[in-house]
């Protein structure tokens, strides 16, 4: 393994290089080794199969050794020989992925698991993004008094607190996110989960904020995990690497998260699949964590699609046979679909395919407990009856999607909570608890034995 302290020296050391030059390096090795492979996505079957997962992860893999991680802050190219990935790949092969939270009644272990494993993909499922003073305390309180959901894969992301915004590397991200965790102490206390995982640390980000935040004595390796993961594409700083170094000295499990822009630098899935690959390797260089988020996008924003849920089962086949992490992702409708019916259907085919693709948890689960719920029923049939099985209805229920999306009428924006459940309740509003019974309807009739 690479010690940590060498990447200063590859760091201060390494090829010189602009930004865009090494993005244009990154984007036509991608496209090499995908002709090269002959990796080829294909929209008829979502579940991508074994020879493909060991094509994209020799890609991958011959990716990060071509063009190197870069290093924003020293605009230096961070280099790996081809035998030091191997090597990353094979120690973790060697003691698969495995991470422990939780404490007491509420103790959650998140393990690697292949395809066919019966043991099913675990539920760790929260909401992040832009959340207000109002929402915050109900929305945290509907996911985490939901037992069926074993802790918050993200749990905050506040807007402003009275009128303070959060900004980073000031005053006022501590503020905002001390407020943030008291208020997730209070949720938890008073729903009777105080030894239940929260996930990643939101709101603040940066080295000071995130050491207060942990300083407070609430948070700790029990219920938290840090970003220091890959900013797309294959670029890290400083506080990536100040960040991991301050998770293996607390013991906290790093949160590393692969994404990549189908679209961008990735011309479509294939290259995507491939792109999330490398990041993985990447992340695995300087973080060691023994779990990793897969979760790309298009360029207009959205996701859900053929060939988003391709990318993502290609890549975690990659991992599944050749690396063996805990590999995860968020299981969401696509933004303009969040909290209705089609979007409900796309989380279920994600469900579907991603179980039977070898990942291990759920950190996203739509936009409301109930929708994550839906999901969660449907990662265990998919882990009890099996990949052919879970793929064949996650493709009837994707031509299904195909038939409603130029009927139904998508949404401007994402869903927010005020918009769906009744704050002070914290029940679900009439007219989305009919979505959410039409759905469920749908999918019964597709084919899914939901109870």
């Amino acid at each position: 393994m690479i010690p940590l302290i060498d990447f200063q020296d590859r760091s201060l050391k390494g090829p010189v290089m602009k930004a865009d030059k090494f993005d244009l390096a990154f984007a036509m090795k991608v496209r090499e080794v995908v002709e090269e492979y002959n990796i080829k996505y294909t929209p008829e079957k979502m579940l991508a199969d074994e020879s493909i997962g060991d094509a994209v992860f020799q890609a991958g893999v011959d990716v990060l050794e071509a063009v190197g991680l870069y290093h924003l802050s020293t605009q230096r190219v961070i280099k790996f020989t081809k035998e030091e990935i191997l090597e990353l790949a094979r120690v973790r092969y060697d003691d698969p992925g495995k991470a422990t939270f939780g404490k007491d009644a509420d103790e959650m272990t998140i393990a690697y698991r292949t395809g066919d494993s019966p043991q099913a993909p675990i539920l760790y499922a929260g909401m992040g993004g832009v959340i207000t003073e109002e929402e915050f305390v109900p929305l945290m309180t509907a996911f985490a008094r939901e037992k069926r959901i074993k802790g918050m894969g993200i749990s905050g992301g506040i807007e402003k607190v009275g009128e303070v915004e959060p900004k980073v590397g000031t005053l006022s991200e501590i503020y905002c996110g001390i407020w943030e965790q008291e208020m997730l102490q209070k949720v938890v206390e008073e729903v009777g989960r105080p030894n239940m995982n929260l996930g990643l640390l939101c709101t603040v980000s940066s080295i000071g904020a995130t050491m207060h935040c942990l300083h407070r004595g609430f948070r700790g390796p029990h219920n938290t995990q840090i970003g220091v993961h890959v900013i797309p594409e294959q670029k890290i700083d400083w506080d990536r690497l100040l960040l991991a170094c301050f998770c293996a000295d607390r013991g906290i499990v790093p949160w590393q998260s692969a994404m990549s822009l189908i679209g961008g630098l990735c011309r479509d899935g294939a290259d995507a699949a491939v792109g999330m690959t490398a990041n993985v390797l990447g992340h695995m260089s300087y973080a060691r964590g023994p779990m990793c988020s897969l979760f790309p996008t298009h360029l207009d924003g959205t996701w859900s699609t053929r060939e988003s849920i391709w990318a993502v089962s290609a890549a975690m086949r990659a991992s599944d046979r050749n690396i063996r992490l805990a590999i995860g992702s968020g299981v969401c409708g696509s933004y303009q679909w969040t909290g209705t019916f089609v979007g409900v259907l796309q989380q279920a085919v994600q469900a579907l395919v991603y179980t039977a693709s070898g990942f291990s948890y759920s950190w996203l689960a739509g936009a409301s407990p109930l929708e994550a719920v839906v999901t969660g029923e449907l990662m265990d049939e998919a882990a009890s009856r099996g990949p052919e099985w879970a793929a064949k209805l996650a493709e009837t229920i994707m031509d299904s999607i195909d038939e409603l999306i130029g009927k139904e009428i998508p949404r401007d924006n994402l869903a927010t909570f005020k918009e769906i459940y009744d704050l002070k309740s914290i029940e679900p509003k009439p007219d989305y608890q009919l979505t959410l019974d039409r759905a469920r309807e749908k999918l019964i009739r597709l084919g899914a034995p939901l109870k």
